[in-house]
């Protein structure tokens, strides 16, 4: 048996580049060795191709398939239909549990390019403590001034009467009630912000639906006028805005000239100050982007890349949607990603500081890594050589 091949194979459909003769191929091959073996051989195979000087560690494959049950209940990636045919359905379970493995062991020939880059410092190691994940979570601040910190509210369920409006809060998520229109809605603002280590997702009062990533912030109406909805944000959010041909909503970029306006579409903007440049994707519909006296109209798929102080518009076509929202699907999605870009979206997601104490580790990664994971474990995916690092008591993360 190649087991190079099947190693192949898994990694494809990991990667969710599986082709249909790939597929099948896969599938036969599992079907030859069975469920059981399928763990077994994989455990083999990526024990057999790690090798030792590059830091990799053997696997056990006790506690993997303890811990493949596990991620399958919980992974939406690597769901299994119902299908009549038995074997047929343990087909599917048996790769979706052996790719599970490679999520696991931290996808370690999908990262192979990046492995060589980050490992642990063994002298600090035992003194250093391991940083949870990010979760739901955000900081409403109402037109009358009062704070409202959402990921307080659990599971119960809060009404908040504000200036006439009903705003619902519920499940760690804000929905306004009333979509009464103003004539006013600039003296009724409402905002939003979520710091590091948060994310969230609200629905304003025309049905809008906004997915704020970590460190990001939204200003809006309680309640939009009649001719337009406007809002601004800053960092990165995920729009799914409800249908109104006669009420266009407009995003504006804070301390840009970047405006986005839709009649009803979905679309992302990454507007993160430390990324020099603001990306508009358009998932569905249609939008037109204007910076000053430029405008663009993009079509599904395309991306238009502006910047904070030019009219200049970039288009870039041929998007891949699941890349744009890998974050609102709590995944981290790099590709030919430098460090330095991978260590900003672990620290505004850990909510950390990186200090490089040396010169800047170069190369480039590509690769998915769970969000789910903790801050050391998302660091073992990463890599397993040259580059040390240590994760000090105040939240600091050295690189070396």
């Amino acid at each position: 048996m190649d087991k190079k091949r099947i190693l192949y194979l898994l990694q494809q459909y990991y990667n969710n580049t599986l082709s249909v003769a790939e597929t099948t191929e896969l599938s036969q091959l599992i079907d030859q060795i069975g469920h059981e073996d399928a763990i077994a051989v994989l455990t083999e195979t990526i024990n057999t191709f790690s090798e030792p000087e590059n830091g990799a560690v053997n696997i056990d494959e006790t506690e993997i398939k303890a811990k493949v049950n596990q991620i399958l209940s919980v992974d939406r990636r690597y769901p299994v239909k119902t299908i009549k045919h038995p074997k047929t359905r343990l087909l599917k379970y048996s790769i979706a549990a052996a790719a599970a493995i490679i999520a696991l062991v931290g996808s370690y020939l999908v990262f192979q390019n990046f492995s060589n880059l980050i490992r642990d410092n063994p002298i600090a190691e035992a003194n250093q403590k391991d940083v949870q994940p990010g979760q739901a979570g955000a900081i409403l601040v109402l037109s009358d001034g009062r704070e409202v910190l959402l990921d307080s509210a659990g599971s119960s369920q809060v009404i908040i009467d504000h200036n006439g409006s009903k705003i619902k809060v519920s499940n760690g998520r804000v929905v306004y009630l009333d979509g009464k229109k103003t004539t006013d809605p600039e003296h009724n603002l409402n905002s939003i912000r979520t710091p590091a280590g948060r994310q969230y997702h609200l629905t304003l009062s025309d049905g809008t639906e906004v997915w704020l990533n970590a460190a990001s912030s939204m200003e809006y109406p309680v309640a939009f006028s009649e001719k337009t909805r406007k809002v601004s944000i800053s960092g990165e959010a995920y729009f799914e805005v409800a249908k109104n041909a006669k009420q266009p909503f407009i995003v504006s970029i804070k301390n840009s000239k970047t405006n986005i306006e839709v009649l009803g579409t979905h679309f992302n903007i990454n507007s993160y100050a430390d990324h020099g440049s603001y990306k508009t994707t358009l998932l569905e519909g249609s939008i037109k982007l204007s910076t000053g006296k430029r405008q663009l109209l993009l079509k599904p798929n395309q991306q238009a890349v502006s910047q904070p102080d030019s009219e200049q518009i970039e288009l870039i076509s041929n998007v891949n949607a699941e890349d744009i929202l890998a974050w609102k699907n709590d995944l981290f999605h790099f590709n030919q990603a430098s460090i330095e870009d991978v260590m900003r979206e672990l620290a505004r997601w850990y909510n950390i500081e990186v200090v490089y104490e040396g010169s800047r580790p170069t190369g480039t990664f590509t690769g998915k890594i769970q969000k789910g994971l903790t801050l050391r474990q998302a660091l073992k995916i990463l890599g397993a050589t040259r580059v040390q690092y240590e994760l000090t008591t105040d939240n600091k993360l050295l690189i070396q």
